[in-house]
């Protein structure tokens, strides 16, 4: 069977189905080749200007970092080192724009919250951003046309050097684990005081976490599906809440660089409590997140469903062996 079955998923992208008799290799080049496919389908949006392709071309980047480090126990680890520096250098190109595409979208819809003086007050703040959105959407598109960029993309293309008999079903729940341990660390520290920040490194590590299960879903069962469903959910409730912290930051350090009317100023007083209350909320709705996806059932439901392929294959060569 080849690896990197492709079947159509929502929201335009293409879900990767894996097999365990797979070999590793090949899971790792589909893996890649499909992010690849993605960043190369969103490139023509991106340089026409458009915001969604920038979003999409984001995620592209991440899936393509969070598999690197899935497989990296079985590719050479200096050249995942690279590509992953690599990775994040165009990352930040690309968050430069997306960013700014985000906290326009969040003036938007919770400055509906805002009565229509204040609203309209937001205007010279509306105008800075999209200025500045113009430039760094300017630097992306150099990024993009770049030499370090296009052979970055060449190398992504042909990763290799696992072993030819190495099948993917052997390795699966030894290259998840790290991941899921990684979570529960970081999440467990945790307390009601917990900063912006320790949330943020929690919700990095779910990202992985989710990005790394998808990737080996073809190998999983009902728990793994149940338990990409409570990270999508924990990673929503993390990331409306870092918007929200990264959103007020930027707003206070405009409004004290940037040269803005009083009535702005004060608008923007107005938005950042609109936005301290969501991050509020959010962060309320946190324990219950993190209590319904931390059960040892559930995790060692999904590491047994890791596990089986290679349990069976273990079985199957003691039955060949003694004949019974």
């Amino acid at each position: 069977m080849s690896a990197g079955r492709l079947r159509r998923g929502p929201a335009r992208l293409r879900v990767l189905l894996l097999s365990p008799d797979d070999p590793a290799g090949e899971a790792v080049a589909s893996a890649l080749r499909l992010q690849l496919q993605v960043f190369g389908r969103e490139e023509a949006g991106v340089r026409a200007g458009e915001a969604e392709p920038v979003h999409q071309l984001r995620v592209a980047t991440r899936r393509l970092r969070a598999g690197l480090r899935l497989f990296e126990p079985v590719l050479a680890p200096a050249a995942v080192r690279r590509a992953c520096d690599e990775l994040a250098w165009l990352g930040n190109s690309i968050g430069a724009v997306r960013d700014l595409d985000v906290l326009l979208l969040a003036i938007a819809s919770r400055g509906r919250r805002l009565d229509p003086v204040e609203r309209d007050a937001l205007a010279p703040l509306v105008t800075l951003l999209r200025e500045r959105r113009a430039i760094a959407h300017d630097d992306l598109v150099r990024t993009l046309a770049g030499p370090r960029c296009r052979r970055l993309l060449t190398r992504l293309g042909s990763v290799g050097g696992v072993r030819r008999d190495l099948v993917l079903g052997r390795v699966a729940r030894d290259l998840a684990a790290p991941h899921l341990r990684a979570v529960l660390r970081a999440g467990r520290r945790l307390g009601g005081d917990a900063s912006p920040e320790a949330l943020h490194r929690l919700r990095v590590r779910v990202k992985r976490l989710r990005y790394a299960l998808e990737t080996l879903r073809g190998l999983g069962g009902r728990r793994l599906a149940r338990m990409l469903r409570l990270l999508e959910r924990l990673q929503d409730t993390l990331g409306a809440h870092q918007d929200a912290v990264t959103q007020i930051a930027r707003l206070r350090e405009l409004a004290e660089t940037a040269s803005l009317p009083p009535a702005t100023l004060l608008a923007m007083g107005a938005l950042i409590h609109v936005l301290g209350r969501r991050a509020r909320r959010r962060r309320r709705r946190f324990p219950d997140r993190w209590r319904k996806f931390d059960r040892d059932g559930l995790r060692q439901g999904v590491l047994e469903e890791l596990w089986r392929h290679e349990r069976a294959r273990r079985v199957l060569r003691l039955v060949r062996a003694t004949g019974t």
